[in-house]
């Protein structure tokens, strides 16, 4: 068996609403006509805001700290720049995260593995090694990465702890998920572009994965059951990340939210998975579209994802951490669950890929 035992979260010190986003994106072009596109997908993301490591996305560009002093916003950050930034400040985000987990400093000598995940940063010795060593945990650790996987990985990471929970009696997995997704913002007009500008934000989430329920709230523990995959290989260019010289490229295009909707009915159908079984639902808000499509798609009434749009428009899509605010919510908001009851959850990233978990109550 095995048991998610605490989710906490994390968020950088600055917080954008969507019109400074707006603001900041539309001065760098003249375009009248790409101004309006960006104001008009920046509307419609039910997003209100988002955070960041960089406070430049609400100040006036003389006061700008990261980009260039100038509304062009150029010359743009080289990837090298991104890069020192990600590694100063993901270290700091994931320690805060992590240390919000209850009792964390009595019990962190008996965490046997740790799972680090992130899409937006790389460097060595990686964030698990960093994260060993700032937060003082034992050096024989047990330790992997997942890297470059999107907004899924989570689950991926879930998915990993479960499998070392079921071979290890006395395992306990702190998992710990990083982006930094708005360095990456770039200066391009494309489609994807207008997109996932208006959509990324920052954050990080931990969480403590064991073979037991916990001790002291064996009721607020959540029992993993399973966890299912699927690869659309059609989605290849519809959700993708490419590294440049100025950051890492995002493709995403307003596709991604048909193929979900295409193929998640047929997934579930596939495992035998009545939605009228399932109490809780943890989507991953890849885009209000996209979980509008999902519960459109299952005929579940919308007001069963209010966790998911809350944290859209509270945060945005934070990539891989962000399933983990959501299910954070779930477990937080549902006080009253009973044992047995259900959650399911779904997460979306390059390839297409889906990915979910089924979970219950213990």
């Amino acid at each position: 068996m095995s048991y998610i035992t605490a989710i906490e979260t994390a968020l950088p010190k600055y917080c954008h609403t969507q019109e400074s986003f707006t603001e900041f994106f539309s001065n760098a072009t003249d375009d009248e006509t790409i101004k309006r596109k960006i104001k008009i997908i920046a509307n419609k993301a039910g997003i209100n805001t988002r955070y960041s490591v960089l406070k430049d996305y609400s100040l006036s560009p003389a006061k700008f700290e990261f980009y260039e002093k100038n509304k062009d916003l150029f010359p743009e950050p080289s990837l090298t720049k991104r890069m020192v930034v990600y590694r100063e400040e993901a270290i700091k985000l994931s320690v805060e995260a992590v240390k919000k987990i209850k009792n964390f400093e009595k019990i962190k000598q008996s965490i046997t593995h740790i799972i680090t995940v992130t899409c937006t940063g790389m460097f060595a010795p990686g964030l698990d090694i960093e994260l060993i060593k700032a937060l003082n945990l034992s050096p024989k650790i047990d330790r992997c990465s997942i890297n470059f996987m999107g907004c899924n990985a989570a689950i991926l990471a879930l998915k990993n702890a479960d499998n070392i929970c079921k071979s290890s009696p006395k395992a306990k997995v702190l998992i710990v998920c990083t982006e930094l997704c708005t360095l990456h913002f770039q200066k391009k007009y494309n489609d994807d572009y207008l997109l996932s500008n208006m959509l990324f934000g920052d954050g990080s989430a931990a969480a403590l994965i064991t073979t037991k329920p916990d001790e002291i709230a064996p009721d607020k523990s959540i029992k993993i059951d399973g966890f299912n995959s699927l690869i659309l290989h059609n989605g290849y260019n519809d959700m993708a990340w490419q590294v440049s010289e100025t950051g890492f490229l995002m493709n995403l295009t307003s596709y991604v939210s048909t193929l979900i909707k295409e193929n998640i009915k047929v997934m579930l159908d596939s495992l035998a998975i009545n939605s009228d079984t399932i109490d809780y639902w943890a989507i991953h808000p890849g885009g209000k579209k996209i979980v509008d499509d999902f519960f459109d798609v299952i005929q579940i009434d919308p007001i069963k994802a209010s966790e998911s749009y809350d944290v859209l428009k509270k945060y945005g899509n934070m990539s891989s951490p962000t399933v983990l605010f959501v299910l954070k919510q779930v477990i937080e908001k549902n006080t009253s669950s009973k044992k047995g009851e259900t959650i399911f959850s779904a997460a979306f990233g390059p390839g297409l890929s889906i990915e979910t978990m089924q979970a219950s109550y213990a």
